[in-house]
């Protein structure tokens, strides 16, 4: 891999996906200050954090139509211009609607950052480079999560969340000046197709490939989301006990741990499988390793450890290894169109627990001292165990098929 391409291409899309993951976990620090500030409920805190997903999910299709069109290069610029405005909107939100209004621009702007990313990969990078080239992009976005923890805490500390907001807004605007003279045009070779866009969907959504890997990758993804993004810091100062000094502590090693996890993951896929392991197998062996981790913490097997969370933050991008897959299925010219299915059905699906959570969170009520009890978050978080139990079951019984088909495509390629 060239030097000028982690330049141009994996330095700045990996640092719009840098900002994606730091805002899309900013509340689990910043939710404690902005309940007490604007006098929010867990459904209010839910609600709010969750539409930047929700948001997310309605755009990916259109933008997804964009980017196999038009490429990366304007799309990206769009979304930081985005971001920008998102970043001025929330320095300056009065109410619960503008913190909405700043949380669903932020949502367009950044939650397609990794779309973005994916797609110029197989832009300017050969196939087999593929799962590597997306794990530096997975990486820079755990960096992203890592600053959203303890360091983000200092930074609240010593200057408070507006200013945050807006010093990251004029950061923002340097970076789009930036990527605007760096940045190359560029896309996909298309191929001789002239299918329309809806009839790529269907092609995508009717073939058994997506079925069979799709679900547990996006619900996987969607657990690790929920969880890291909001729900980790209330299961650990209502049912674990802890202090914000130590929580910050354990969100902190979550994202080491899914800095090591994603670029350990997406380098060592691309080695196997030159060895003859398939990346399906790969990708169920580390769902199950997820759901475990994800099991122990509902349990409650030893509410103050800390390897629970280092195994979800190994193992939390894991799902991102169906890309590949997909990308080695369909044709180059349909890639940023089968990223943004598993984009939209992730997202959407977080939307749906983090939001679910915060009511049932309402609906068991908190006590005099502001903490929800612990049954709420067994009913809430075991929901989510026993529903990825399921799809990655499904995916498991689909191995086999799945092994078939890749050396099918191997044989072809």
């Amino acid at each position: 891999m060239s030097i000028r391409l982690l330049l141009i291409i994996i330095f700045p899309l990996g640092s719009g996906y840098f900002l994606s993951f730091f805002f899309r976990n900013t509340n689990a620090v910043l939710a404690p200050e902005l309940a007490q500030a604007f006098n929010l409920n867990a459904s209010e805190i839910g609600v709010l954090t969750s539409v930047f997903f929700l948001i997310a999910a309605l755009q990916y299709v259109p933008l997804a139509l964009l980017l196999d069109r038009y490429g990366p290069r304007r799309l990206f610029l769009g979304q930081i211009i985005l971001t920008v405005v998102a970043c001025f909107v929330t320095a300056s939100a009065e109410n619960f609607t503008m913190l909405v209004f700043g949380r669903a621009i932020l949502g367009i702007g950044l939650a397609g950052c990794l779309t973005t990313a994916f797609k110029a990969v197989t832009v300017w990078f050969p196939q087999e480079r593929f799962a590597t080239a997306n794990g530096m992009i997975l990486f820079a976005g755990a960096l992203g999560a890592l600053s959203s923890t303890r360091p983000l805490q200092i930074i609240l500390d010593t200057y408070g969340w507006r200013d945050m907001f807006f010093a990251t807004g004029v950061l923002c605007a340097i970076f789009a000046v930036i990527v605007f003279f760096v940045m190359p045009e560029g896309n996909a070779p298309q191929t001789s197709s002239k299918k329309s866009s809806l009839s790529v969907y269907g092609e995508v959504l009717s073939h058994p490939v997506f079925w069979r890997v799709a679900p547990a990758s996006s619900i996987g993804l969607a657990g690790f989301f929920t969880i890291q993004s909001l729900w980790a810091n209330g299961w650990m100062s209502d049912v674990a006990g802890l202090n914000q000094t130590e929580i910050g502590e354990r969100l902190l090693v979550v994202s080491l741990a899914m800095m090591v996890g994603t670029l350990f993951n997406g380098t060592i896929i691309d080695q196997l499988v030159r060895h003859g392991i398939d990346r399906s197998a790969y990708l169920a062996g580390g769902l199950v390793l997820l759901l475990f981790a994800e099991l122990s913490i509902v349990a409650e097997l030893d509410v103050r450890a800390y390897w629970p969370w280092v195994l979800m933050g190994f193992t939390g991008n894991i799902g991102a290894l169906v890309h590949p897959i997909l990308n080695r299925t369909f044709p180059r010219d349909f890639a940023a169109r089968t990223i943004s299915t598993i984009a939209v059905a992730t997202f959407a699906a977080v939307f749906a627990i983090q939001s679910g959570i915060g009511f049932l969170l309402d609906f068991w009520g908190a006590d005099a001292t502001g903490h929800y009890p612990a049954d709420a978050y067994r009913w809430g978080l075991g929901g989510l165990v026993l529903i990825q139990s399921l799809l990655i079951g499904w995916l498991i019984i689909n191995l086999k098929r799945l092994s078939t088909e890749a050396s099918k495509i191997t044989g072809m390629s």
